[in-house]
């Protein structure tokens, strides 16, 4: 009998967990800063690093007229307004209320992703494939339990709390438009219009919340541009190769970097519990690593 599952998701899951970390640098790089930037601020200034970076690769490369040639703009320029103020909302949280309680609200993407997978996108999620995602996000969840996630709740965190659920929802839904996206379009497109879009839409909110910062940072800013543009690289690889519901599920992993970040920059303790609960997202994302899926009809 032929097996259900017959193309292996691994090379995905790597792809997949590269971008992961590579955003999740972005994301801290507000309270990491230590400065007033805004969370607008420092991701318009994100997409202007990132724009400058694909326009200078594309024109020593000589492949400008290429990326330009598009049959999808309005959904270039709606996964652009998704991720981009879904950024901003992972920022803004992060920033305005404890870092554990807000990353909780946000594990809340890879489950909306797997579902808009399955909803709008047809996929097919196996039994094997729901029980590792549900166990990576029994994972994820003891970390920021462990970090004291809504142990110190007030009413004040109720605002940036609903921003968080909504940044959650605008990450899943631009999942779903780069997995539609890297189906038809060149990488070179994907990244040039994500990046035009994201500085276009981006820029009255950025510069009008524009707070003074030190030039170094100006720069260090700007240069998560690049960053980015590897992470959104390693994301359209990883789109070509699996599901929506698999990435969705993998992007779970950048709970693991977020307690290595916070251990490396911001003294927080790495406990028995971050321990238990990082050993079950490596043992969700494995899982799926080695399942076997459909190939795609």
């Amino acid at each position: 009998m032929t097996p259900i599952h017959s193309v292996s998701n691994l090379a995905g899951v790597l792809w997949a967990v590269a971008g992961v970390g590579l955003f999740a640098l972005v994301y801290v790089s507000g309270k990491l800063s230590g400065t007033d930037a805004s969370a607008l601020q420092i991701i318009w200034l994100r997409y202007v690093g990132g724009l400058a970076t694909v326009v200078a690769v594309l024109v020593v490369q000589r492949d400008m007229a290429r990326a330009l040639s598009t049959r999808q703009p309005f959904l270039h320029a709606c996964r652009a307004a998704a991720g981009g103020f879904g950024g901003v909302a992972a920022v803004f949280a992060a920033a305005s209320m404890p870092v554990a309680s807000a990353s909780a609200i946000g594990l809340l993407d890879g489950l909306f992703t797997v579902l808009l997978g399955t909803i709008l996108l047809r996929e097919h999620v196996s039994l094997r494939q729901w029980i590792a995602t549900l166990i990576s996000l029994a994972g994820a969840i003891t970390v920021v339990w462990a970090q004291g996630a809504f142990a110190a709740w007030n009413a004040g965190y109720t605002g940036p709390a609903l921003i968080a659920l909504a940044g959650a929802m605008l990450v899943a839904l631009e999942n779903v438009m780069i997995k539609t996206l890297a189906r038809t379009e060149a990488r070179g497109t994907v990244l040039f219009y994500v990046n035009l879009f994201g500085t276009i839409i981006l820029a009255w909110p950025g510069l009008a919340n524009w707070r003074a910062i030190p030039l170094q940072w100006l720069l260090v800013f700007l240069m998560l541009g690049p960053i980015a543009i590897l992470a959104q690289l390693c994301n359209i690889n990883a789109f070509r190769r699996v599901d929506a519901s698999v990435v969705g599920a993998i992007r779970y992993a950048w709970i693991l970097y977020g307690a290595v970040f916070g251990s490396l920059f911001f003294d927080e303790p790495f406990t028995l519990a971050m321990g238990v609960g990082t050993g079950l997202v490596l043992a969700g994302g494995g899982w799926l690593a080695v399942l076997r899926r459909r190939p795609a009809s």
